[in-house]
């Protein structure tokens, strides 16, 4: 028997045919925005799924979808009452994401595309279900920006304070330490703290995990913040007594504990048996669904009353056309910023030695800087009486990913090297074609040599020692129609007893031959067109 209109049945209401509620219009609706803009942007869709894939420390980036639809659809008795109706100016804040992606493809940002699709997404949403809905659905729209892989920018930091608090730890605890940056060495042996050491999983393990228990567990914003807090806090310092732990495991056994696999197993247990421990202390605190009215609930009380016509249902596909195509607008913009007039391969000519300097081709040391993807190469060296420089020139250009010049895996020495390590770095100030200019320095130390080390970037006839820099600087000159060609410049020298001996001999070398290095450069972007 048929219900009369506007009559609940189940947890559904029937409007008019030819209105839409909260039935299979909206959805599908939805689901044309969020495919249709996940297709145009497919590559960067893919990039995400992707580093699922390979990098362990966001495979939880395949439960995250999953987990949305659940959210949603723990609320679908409170959205059963909420009419829909596109929200026009939301077509402004697809059109807004569009552009920042934009923007970071000049950039080669690819973590912030990433978020810019997402922001896409979720703004499609908002277009075609309207306000109403989307502020019941808030917590699982949010929920939906942990399927972006973010966080390795952190690791460097959390290795150093891992570091720092193993060190004074075993300090404390009587065990004489000596350190060289992130690497240390106690009486039972050498130890490094490493990216698996750095906890970024555990953080963005417990983040995700308490995220999700503050949003179901309470009801008051107080409480959420709090129990938040408390997920980015432990984990950090878990971590820290979790390698605190397994160095004085490994030392009082005599390195017959926790120095292979099992000390990443022990690092486990020891999370989850913490993390347990906050979850168990957070539920004490946990508030009835009844003690607070949630959001969703309460709107759909307002709705039920004041708002039961929704908008005729071809209104919803039509805003999810035109969230694609606000999306879409971007596609074409970077195909053609992209395009470039490159026939050749860029070749780098030797520098001509000047200033009492002579090339030379005896070795200075067996390092190399790790920058992958690179166009063309020149390695030199030059002698001047004792002093001895190496010159590395790294050429980049059609660049894409894996061929960037900035980019995380191109650095000066890999967490990986245990033959080389970076120990200190810093900036200094050099003269650069006449002009003062703030090179990055860095202190390797390796087999009985150490080196200091100046590396600059070079960008369309620009340089800096800044790699955010540099990444502005690659983005302007792809607006401006130069293309992308930029460069990689490191000048190296063996560290002398004298703190600064070394790195005086750096900045004379530089001063005389960075005109040199420029017209090398030069004639390198001209070969290649």
């Amino acid at each position: 028997m048929n219900a009369p209109v506007g009559h609940d049945v189940g947890l559904m209401r029937l409007e008019a045919p030819e209105r839409a509620t909260w039935n299979s219009a909206p959805v599908l609706a939805a689901a044309l925005a969020v495919l249709g803009i996940l297709a145009v942007y497919w590559r960067t869709a893919e990039s995400i799924v992707a580093i699922w894939i390979r990098s362990e420390t966001f495979t939880h980036g395949f439960v995250v979808i999953p987990m949305c639809l659940w959210l949603v659809w723990r609320q679908r008795a409170e959205l059963a009452a909420i009419s829909v109706r596109p929200w026009w100016p939301g077509l402004a804040i697809v059109l807004g994401a569009g552009a920042l992606w934009f923007t970071m493809s000049v950039a080669d940002v690819l973590g912030v595309k990433q978020f810019a699709l997402a922001f896409m997404v979720q703004a499609a949403i908002v277009t075609v279900v309207g306000l109403r809905v989307t502020r019941a659905l808030a917590f699982p729209l949010v929920f939906l920006l942990f399927a972006v892989p973010f966080g390795e920018i952190f690791v460097p930091t959390l290795i150093e304070w891992t570091a720092d608090f193993t060190i004074a730890a075993l300090r404390a605890s009587g065990v004489p330490v000596y350190r060289e940056a992130n690497h240390f060495i106690i009486p039972s042996g050498a130890w490094s703290v490493v990216e698996a050491c750095s906890g970024v999983r555990y953080i963005i393990a417990s983040v995700m995990v308490g995220t999700i228990y503050a949003a179901i567990a309470y009801r008051s914003t107080r409480r959420r913040v709090l129990f938040l807090g408390a997920s980015v806090l432990v984990p950090i310092v878990a971590n820290w007594l979790r390698a605190y732990m397994i160095v004085m495991l490994g030392h009082l056994s005599n390195n017959k504990l926790a120095v292979g696999v099992d000390h990443l197993i022990y690092g486990w247990i020891f999370f989850g048996v913490v993390m347990a421990l906050l979850f168990w202390v957070g539920s004490f605190w946990n508030e009835d669904a009844t003690t607070i009215a949630t959001p969703a609930a309460a709107l759909a009380s307002r709705a039920a009353v004041t708002d039961r016509a929704g908008v005729p249902r071809p209104m919803l596909f039509v805003a999810a056309i035109a969230a694609i195509a606000a999306a879409g607008l971007w596609q074409p913009v970077s195909a053609l910023v992209d395009r470039q007039d490159v026939a050749g391969t860029p070749v780098v000519t030797a520098v001509a030695a000047g200033d009492g300097w002579a090339a030379s081709t005896s070795p200075i040391t067996s390092w190399k800087p790790h920058y992958r993807g690179y166009a063309a190469e020149r390695e030199q060296r030059f002698r001047r009486g004792d002093d001895a420089v190496g010159l590395y020139v790294a050429y980049y250009l059609r660049q894409e990913k894996g061929l960037e010049l900035v980019t995380s895996g191109n650095l000066l020495v890999t967490p990986q090297d245990f033959t080389w390590k970076l120990v200190s770095r810093g900036s200094a100030e050099i003269e650069w074609a006449g002009h003062a200019v703030t090179a990055d320095t860095g202190e390797l130390s390796g087999p009985a040599t150490r080196l200091d080390v100046l590396r600059l970037y070079w960008v369309d006839g620009r340089v800096t020692g800044s790699e955010y820099v540099a990444k502005a600087l690659l983005a302007w000159s792809k607006l401006a129609g130069h293309g992308d060609d930029s460069a990689l410049i490191v000048v190296y020298a063996p560290k002398r007893l004298q703190d600064d001996a070394s790195r005086d001999t750096l900045r004379a070398f530089v001063a005389a031959h960075s005109p040199a290095i420029e017209r090398a450069l030069a004639d390198a972007r001209r070969s290649a067109r």
